[in-house]
């Protein structure tokens, strides 16, 4: 993709001298559904004050100096998209950010929001003071261009969950429900209430997204092309509101491609590349600019009434409270929300769910009709090792592959809202892996009973258990195998290196079975087969089912001879007398906590704004870039 410098050294102020007729005007023209924007103004103003009492915001001045961003490249060393970039954005003005596809836009946005740039240069300062992106990330917030929400829940539903996770208990039940209702009016998203955000349309899926966001009444806003997908009306109603937005006392930026000439109309400010020299704005030129078109340089008659566009504008030096920077709901209260949304989510989405246990309900009867009787029969004790090692397969495969399919998906979800403070990672993490126990163990017990039954093991109750908590276990792990995965991976690779990786954990599973007793096997094998954890699954259930003194097996009428009746002897055979099922379950416990942590520690990395500047991990990263496409999965 080709790509420009951007300067935001020039800037048209918006000249509502020349049309005749003010932006708000315009705005107020445009209806939609029978309700017109002057409505929706009324609305904003009947909100303000209580947003305002949610958080005493101080108004938010953003200045940038010198910005530069560069890229590792496929041909060369490092590929520029700033340059030298330089800017000020101020409260009470909506400003874009124009220009054409490539010009470093978003780019521009994602530095200044301190969002997926690692390695950008330059200073950028908050109130006269030098930004610390920690501190920032807490009081802004970013919308981005895709308008991701949970199309499982109603637009209500939507913002009591933003309300719970942002307000906490620092407000009544009754206070948050009018705030909520308040903003719902406010970008008249009222009628669409209890519509699933799967039925939304463009235009009330982006207000969602800004609703959403403005439930602790953030003092900064970035929005990235936030007209993206709607048609001219839609747009409108967009930025009309944006403006307002910004006219009550907030700093709100986004980024636009070519907006027609009544929509660029309505901005108090606008950035562009390439600007001529109509409309510069001389205090964001370097000083040395400056001095060299005083003689020409506008006056105050010449600019627009914007409340910022001149040069004697009020400087915000005031501090910003640490305390309004403190998460306002506890680690527990936004896990109990986070656990209640995915519990709720699966339980909606009824055709995923029965489709799963459908599946399970089917494998599982044919696996009990392939091995019926096998397990008390001592002429197919082998066929008994296959039954056990059916149980890991469908272990492996069964938990792993929907993980694969959806956490690509849902990463997106998670990016939006962990970038924009709703909830801790830890939370969040620990709710989607406890979110998923219960349909396992559910569908576990439903599975390990029909074919432990029909396969006639021993019906010894301790037994059973022994198998359903191996089953457990290495499903368990194979959700946090496919989660590990998933967390660095596209959609697309994850499904290809999911079944790929499974390979070899098979077959290390199996080696070495049926050697017998006494068989040589080096110390680096015996390593690389203890390092799959079904080798451990396949140990445990064979010592489950052979194991603790049971009793031999029935040899047929029919047969004279059976020589795998003994089960003490059959363990021999199949180099299995030395089995210890505590062993197996504690190395899967440790392999789940292993893989847990790895998962965990690859989505916080993911999600990470900060990056390495060390060379031999810049040199790896160009190598995935170049034959991988790795930077895509950021």
């Amino acid at each position: 993709m080709e790509t420009r410098d951007i300067s935001c050294g020039y800037s048209y102020d918006s000249c509502n001298s020349q049309s005749g007729r003010s932006s708000l005007a315009y705005s107020n023209d445009v209806i939609a559904g029978g309700s017109t924007l002057v409505e929706q103004s009324d609305n904003l103003n009947n909100s303000s004050n209580i947003l305002k009492s949610l958080l005493n915001w101080p108004p938010v001045n953003l200045e940038f100096h010198n910005l530069t961003y560069e890229v590792p490249d496929v041909d060369k060393e490092k590929k520029r998209i700033l340059h030298s970039v330089s800017g000020e954005f101020r409260p009470g003005e909506l400003t874009a950010i124009m220009g054409p596809s490539g010009a470093g836009k978003t780019t521009l946005l994602n530095i200044l929001a301190s969002f997926g740039t690692k390695q950008s240069s330059g200073e950028v300062r908050i109130n006269e003071n030098i930004r610390d992106v920690k501190t920032f990330r807490k009081m802004s917030r970013y919308i981005m261009q895709n308008d991701t929400i949970d199309p499982h829940f109603t637009v209500l539903e939507s913002m009591m969950l933003s309300a719970g996770l942002k307000l906490g208990t620092t407000l009544p039940q009754q206070q948050r429900m009018q705030i909520i209702n308040e903003i719902l009016t406010m970008l008249r998203l009222q009628k669409a209430a209890n519509t699933k955000g799967l039925r939304l349309s463009g235009g009330e899926r982006k207000r969602l997204c800004i609703a959403m966001e403005l439930v602790n009444n953030p003092p900064i806003i970035f929005l990235d092309e936030p007209t993206t997908g709607l048609d001219d009306i839609s747009s409108s109603q967009c930025v009309a509101l944006l403006r307002r937005i910004a006219h009550a006392g907030r700093t709100v930026i986004c980024s636009i491609h070519t907006p027609p000439a009544k929509l660029f109309e309505m901005f108090d400010k606008v950035s562009m590349v390439n600007a001529v020299e109509n409309g510069k704005i001389y205090r964001w030129l370097p000083k040395s600019e400056s001095d060299n078109v005083n003689s020409t340089r506008p006056n105050k008659s010449e600019t627009t009434s914007g409340v910022s566009s001149f040069d004697e504008i009020e400087k915000f030096e005031m501090e910003i409270d640490k305390k309004l920077l403190r998460p306002q709901s506890t680690w527990w209260q936004q896990y109990r929300l986070l656990l209640m949304r995915m519990l709720t989510r699966m339980w909606r989405d009824k055709f995923y769910f029965k489709m799963k246990f459908s599946v399970k309900f089917i494998m599982a009867l044919l696996v009990g009709a392939m091995y019926t009787g096998v397990g008390n029969d001592a002429t197919k004790a082998l066929f008994n090792f296959g039954f056990a090692f059916t149980i890991i397969i469908a272990y492996l495969y069964m938990p792993m592959m929907p993980i694969l399919l959806e956490f690509p998906s849902e990463i997106r979800l998670l990016k939006r809202e962990y970038f924009n403070q709703w909830y801790r990672l830890s939370s969040y993490f620990v709710a989607l892996v406890t979110s998923k126990l219960p349909s396992m163990l559910i569908m576990a017990l439903m599975y390990i009973t029909i074919v432990y039954l029909m396969s006639n093991q021993p019906l010894e109750l301790y037994r059973f258990v022994m198998v359903y908590l191996v089953a457990i276990l290495t499903g368990q792990i194979s959700e946090s195998l496919g989660l590990l995965l998933s967390s660095r991976l596209n959609l697309v690779n994850s499904m290809f290196m999911g079944p790929v990786t499974a390979v070899p954990l098979i077959l290390l599973s199996t080696f070495g079975m049926g050697y017998g007793k006494g068989t040589y096997i080096s110390p680096f094998m015996r390593f690389i087969m203890n390092c799959s954890y079904l080798r451990h699954s396949m140990e445990g259930i064979m010592e489950a089912l052979y194991g603790y003194n049971r009793s031999d097996t029935i040899c047929p009428p029919t047969e004279m001879f059976c020589m795998f009746k003994s089960a003490r002897f059959l363990r021999v055979i199949l180099g299995f007398e030395n089995l210890n099922y505590t062993f197996s379950i504690v190395c899967l416990g440790v392999f789940y906590i292993i893989f847990t942590v790895l998962a965990f520690a690859l989505i916080k990395h993911r999600l990470s704004t900060s990056g390495t500047t060390h060379p031999f991990i810049q040199k790896i990263n160009k190598y995935l870039i170049k034959y991988f496409n790795f930077n895509t999965y950021k």
